[in-house]
């Protein structure tokens, strides 16, 4: 008899792995964790100078992205070699499973609809840790967001979790020629962030801007000119 499977029912995102595989491989982590060290290191104002010297480093946006979903890291090192343009990859680990699989170049590419990718293999990081997510969310795998990785790059995808409990393999590239070394355990694959599905909006209008419009406009650029910090203290809403 076929057992249904039940989405965890808490507000919560749980990660599993197999026992085996417990404190062994790196555990995923909030992303707020992963701050880079650039982002660290900016002083909030340029030079301590006055009015309109903010750098990012007080953006909250860019602090919100950073911050939100969980970061899936690499469950055991991986040695690469790649060649001059990146079209042939070699790789190995030492781990007792698998750590990465390739697929099919014609996955991504075909005479009528050329790859954006040139001749990079595409693979696929073999990740070790199922999600188990509340009813109706589904999850979205993104790079790390606000994080640039010369390296690789996982594709990203959104998957419908609550239905599909499963280890989850996340494609990617490897971007860096004529290179040679080794990603460590732990090294950030991919940002998962949850989503309520009925949360999304579907529906939508394009349509020219009305007096009232204009107004809510002018609105909103007299208060950021009236205060520096009107989004941060006004608007912004903790995550």
């Amino acid at each position: 008899m076929f057992k249904i499977f039940k989405p965890q029912s808490e507000s919560k995102i749980e990660f599993l792995c197999y026992k085996e595989d417990w404190e062994v491989i790196p555990k995923p982590f909030p992303a707020k964790r992963l701050m880079p060290d650039w982002y660290k290191a900016l002083p909030p104002k340029l030079d301590n100078k006055g009015l309109g010297s903010s750098t990012v480093k007080r953006c909250h946006p860019f602090l919100d992205a950073l911050s939100i979903g969980w970061i899936i890291p690499l469950a055991a090192d991986v040695e690469f070699i790649t060649n001059e343009d990146s079209s042939h990859v070699q790789y190995k680990w030492n781990f007792y499973k698998p750590m990465i699989e390739n697929h099919g170049f014609e996955q991504i590419t075909s005479e009528k609809s050329p790859t954006p990718y040139g001749r990079k293999p595409p693979m696929k990081f073999i990740n070790y840790w199922a999600i188990r997510v509340p009813e109706d969310y589904s999850v979205l795998f993104v790079p790390p967001l606000n994080r640039h990785e010369n390296k690789f790059e996982c594709f990203s995808g959104l998957v419908d979790c609550d239905g599909y409990f499963e280890f989850i393999n996340f494609p990617f590239l490897f971007h860096e020629p004529n290179w040679s070394g080794i990603l460590p355990a732990g090294t950030p694959l991919v940002q998962a962030i949850p989503i309520k599905r009925d949360s999304l909006i579907k529906d939508f209008d394009t349509k020219p801007l009305t007096q009232q419009d204009h107004n809510d406009l002018t609105l909103t650029k007299r208060r950021l000119a009236s205060q520096e910090s009107y989004y941060k203290d006004k608007v912004w809403t903790k995550k």
